[in-house]
């Protein structure tokens, strides 16, 4: 079985309306419309960033219907859509889809692609920022009906995750070994670094000491050689439930060499190993790559495409897309 930890099926209008507009990416826009359809068709068939575009425009059924289209193509069995919330982002506020209406249109794709396949393809993610005035209440009843997986947490938005508002959906997941995944790099929307420092993994170690059994997932492992890397490490080191993901980083294409090395080390080392998972953050980096082709850079060697000389062998691969998100997701 292939995992993939770390997706998204969000449409474009779930972004906040002000941020859109930076990247000529307001949907109503038509102009921004008119120059989007003149990029694709001009760009080459085969160039990425033309289907990435398409993508724009998408409801949130059509995106997933792509994605389950590239998981078949790249051999992926499950993938785990993250919802976010981003309603409430400090800088860029309002100009969303309304959380319920995004929160009906995911489930809505997900069963439905279920359904076609008569089997699980798809296990859902309900984000959870601690502004939304319901969102303890909103998780649990989430959680409870069934096709939510997990939790997705997006600090970035403006907020630390030991924010105590918090605590009653941590609680929660530990009762019912629920899965948490946030967002734990330098990066990500709204694009400005003075927002990075929320999702700095020091405040999870106040969590955890609060919820040692909970299971977390620092997504993205920051960059290599990074302060935050060390402090995933001792994370994972020092709790027993607490993964990291290696979904799309541009570290991949800047410092190939360093990004593959780091990441095969971690593979090789003892309790570590355990508590990585595979991901990709399709299709925010689908411009540059398919589900097929990122799988190929660690299945079939990152050489040919990074002059890498880093390979992942048969039993890293399984940890890595196997064995570590099965026992991640609770399906062991």
């Amino acid at each position: 079985m292939k995992i993939n930890c770390h997706c998204h099926i969000f449409s474009l209008d779930c972004v906040p309306l002000e941020f859109r507009k930076r990247f000529l990416l307001d949907i109503k826009n038509p102009i921004h419309k008119l120059i989007r359809r003149f990029l694709q068709h001009m760009l080459p068939g085969d160039f990425k960033l033309k289907d990435w575009l398409g993508v724009v425009d998408m409801s949130i059924f059509e995106i997933a219907q792509k994605l389950v289209s590239e998981m078949d193509e790249a051999g992926i069995d499950i993938s785990t859509p993250l919802m976010m919330d981003m309603a409430y982002c400090k800088k860029f506020r309002g100009g969303t889809k309304r959380f319920e209406d995004q929160m009906a249109e995911t489930l809505k794709a997900v069963e439905s692609i279920n359904r076609q396949y008569n089997r699980i393809r798809m296990l859902p993610f309900i984000a959870a920022d601690p502004n939304r005035e319901n969102v303890v209440d909103l998780v649990r009843d989430a959680l409870n009906g069934g096709v939510f997986r997990g939790v997705k947490i997006y600090p970035v938005m403006g907020f630390t995750p030991d924010d105590k508002r918090l605590y009653p959906i941590y609680e929660y997941c530990v009762q019912k070994n629920v899965p948490i995944t946030t967002h734990c790099e330098n990066g990500g929307i709204p694009g400005l670094s003075e927002f990075y420092y929320l999702a700095d993994p020091k405040y999870w170690g106040e969590v955890l000491r609060e919820f040692p059994t909970l299971t977390l997932n620092l997504a993205h492992n920051d960059r290599t050689g990074s302060s935050w890397q060390p402090k995933i490490m001792q994370l994972i080191i020092d709790y027993p439930n607490v993964y990291t993901d290696i979904s799309y980083d541009i570290e991949m294409w800047v410092m190939p060499r360093r990004y593959f090395k780091g990441i095969k080390r971690m593979l090789q080392t003892p309790k570590v190993q355990d508590r990585v998972l595979y991901g990709t953050d399709w299709y925010m980096g689908r411009y540059l790559w398919t589900e097929a082709s990122y799988l190929r850079w660690f299945s079939q060697y990152s050489k040919k495409i990074f002059w890498c000389r880093v390979r992942f062998t048969e039993g890293e691969m399984d940890r890595l897309t196997d064995y570590n998100p099965r026992a991640f997701l609770g399906l062991t």
